[in-house]
């Protein structure tokens, strides 16, 4: 039989109403009481009822987490770094999965309000800016995002300049047929931007012959398109790559081929997942601090929560070029 708070006050002899003052740190009561009090929820195993406690106090100690894609390795890294804060702040966290459906996105926000979550962070979300600044002004969000949303709090991994940097120390080790396999989301074209920023800082001229975007990121799909892409446009020496999934589906394409990185086409991820340092070639890349980053995103939903959702901010995370063998080609053109 579970253990209830009037056994807890009998236990510690005082009422039921202080032993919940107690569980909810709320109103006066004396360091003896409350120490008394203490060790009996320790000595009898009590553990609150979280739904009343809710009901009581119009908190429920819980957040959500909504992410697109339960699958992609980029995500186990940030969802840890959002509990250890959660967990230290008393919240609980409940993860949700949209399978990148929009709808779903939304669906969830209404489910998860409608049960009285005290705030939802959204993780890559696939709505738009438009959709996301209603969202924040309707309920408590903390978004990580690249859009620009208004009136939100939101945290941004710097897309554009992070491709730009990976687009342009590969232009520095001599490439100038450098290709682009990235993402294609309406309203979301930073890192095909930077692409572009990285080309033009190094004098080389665009080519969409060179790019190819896919709907959604996957090894399979990328290394599809690759080999649509190479032999579409064999003279390219390098290719600047979405993130880590599309640049190992580079590579599988490539080696497919016959051409072998770096030898014969030099490639370049964005993300480090921990895939990308076990490859062979090892995976030269943009190093995003994820656990850091679901820290961030925590943290800012808990100043959303205090704020009672009257909160705006725009933070940035810190990112890292990581050089491995990857991109060690330097202008060559395939063989026949």
């Amino acid at each position: 039989m579970a253990v209830t708070m009037r056994d807890v006050a009998e236990k510690a002899n005082v009422s039921i109403k202080t032993v919940s003052r107690v569980v909810n740190n709320q109103g006066e009561i004396s360091e003896t009481t409350r120490q008394r009090v203490l060790d009996a929820i320790r000595q009898l195993g009590y553990r609150p009822n979280i739904v009343a406690r809710g009901l009581a106090s119009g908190r429920t100690a819980s957040v959500a987490l909504i992410i697109p894609q339960i699958t992609d390795p980029f995500f186990p890294e940030l969802v840890l770094g959002v509990e250890s804060v959660a967990h230290r702040q008393g919240y609980s966290v409940f993860l949700c999965n949209t399978n990148e459906d929009p709808q779903q996105e939304l669906d969830y926000i209404d489910i998860l309000s409608g049960k009285q979550v005290d705030g939802i962070i959204l993780c890559g979300s696939r709505l738009d800016a438009e959709q996301l600044s209603a969202v924040a002004t309707r309920h408590h969000v903390a978004i990580l995002t690249s859009r620009r949303p208004a009136h939100a709090a939101v945290v941004s991994i710097p897309g554009r300049t992070g491709l730009r940097r990976m687009t342009s120390h590969l232009a520095e080790l001599g490439h100038r047929k450098i290709g682009y396999v990235g993402l294609y989301w309406p309203g979301d074209q930073e890192r095909l931007q930077g692409y572009y920023d990285g080309l033009a800082a190094h004098g080389i001229g665009a080519n969409d012959r060179y790019v190819r975007m896919l709907p959604t990121i996957t090894v399979d799909l990328a290394r599809h398109m690759t080999r649509d892409l190479l032999h579409a446009a064999p003279e390219i020496t390098a290719i600047a790559c979405y993130n880590d999934l599309a640049a190992l589906g580079v590579m599988q394409a490539a080696a497919s081929l016959g051409r072998k990185a770096p030898e014969d086409l030099a490639v370049v991820g964005f993300d480090d997942i921990p895939l990308a340092s076990l490859v062979s070639p090892q995976l030269t890349t943009m190093h995003v601090p994820k656990y850091m980053l679901g820290q961030m995103v925590m943290d800012l939903l808990l100043k959303v929560i205090a704020a009672k959702g009257d909160y705006e901010e725009h933070a940035y995370v810190e990112l890292r070029m990581i050089v491995r063998e990857s991109c060690g080609a330097k202008n060559r053109l395939p063989v026949g």
